[in-house]
């Protein structure tokens, strides 16, 4: 009998040789690769939007800001040029105009000093120096009227004062005695009137 009769008469093959094995890992390797590039690209482009939308609101913050800068300037050489006079001879014309016509109101009842200051304020919160200086020669021309005198009181010891007793009346005559000397008198005389009565009379 044979020796190898009773050997196993089939072969062992191994399917999963090491190039099968090789590719299998490539396959996860590639897989691990792939998903890291994904999320590179995913990184990248949510900085290059951030990006975007950063220099955008730059821009316009920047654009807002010169826009305001550009008004403010014109202002100030309009306020500038309204200061120094450059208006149009109609405009300066115009101002002129209105401020006569009010003068020639309150000139019509006679222009009181009260009327007077008005207008006064009114020229000098006029900016631009021409219309002022042409206004202020209209004001200088008309002359307020004058304030009404008041009437003078009457002169208290300018009549005798009658009293029943010398005393009475020497008692008011000091009483009084400086202001009839401010009045311009320098004595007095107390005489009886022939009735029982006393008459002060202030001399001077």
């Amino acid at each position: 009998m044979n020796r190898h009769d009773n050997e196993p008469r089939y072969k062992k093959y191994d399917f999963n040789s090491e190039q099968d094995r090789r590719r299998q890992r490539r396959k996860q390797y590639s897989g691990w690769w792939f998903a890291l590039l994904i999320l590179i690209v995913a990184i990248g482009l949510a900085f290059s939007i951030n990006w975007l939308v950063t220099r955008n609101d730059h821009k316009q913050g920047t654009s807002t800001a010169s826009i305001s800068k550009t008004v403010d300037k014109s202002k100030k050489v309009t306020d500038q040029n309204d200061s120094k006079g450059n208006l149009t001879k109609k405009v300066e014309d115009n101002r002129v105009s209105a401020f006569s016509d009010k003068l020639e109101t309150a000139k019509e009842n006679g222009l009181t000093p009260q009327e007077q200051g008005q207008l006064q304020s009114s020229i000098n919160n006029e900016k631009n120096k021409a219309v002022k200086t042409r206004q202020q020669q209209l004001l200088n021309r008309v002359r307020a009227k004058p304030r009404p005198a008041k009437p003078k009181a009457a002169d208290p010891f300018a009549t005798t004062h009658t009293f029943s007793s010398v005393n009475d009346a020497k008692n008011w005559a000091n009483a009084t005695k400086q202001q009839w000397l401010k009045d311009g008198y320098v004595n007095y005389t107390i005489t009886s009137n022939g009735q029982g009565y006393y008459v002060l009379k202030f001399i001077k």
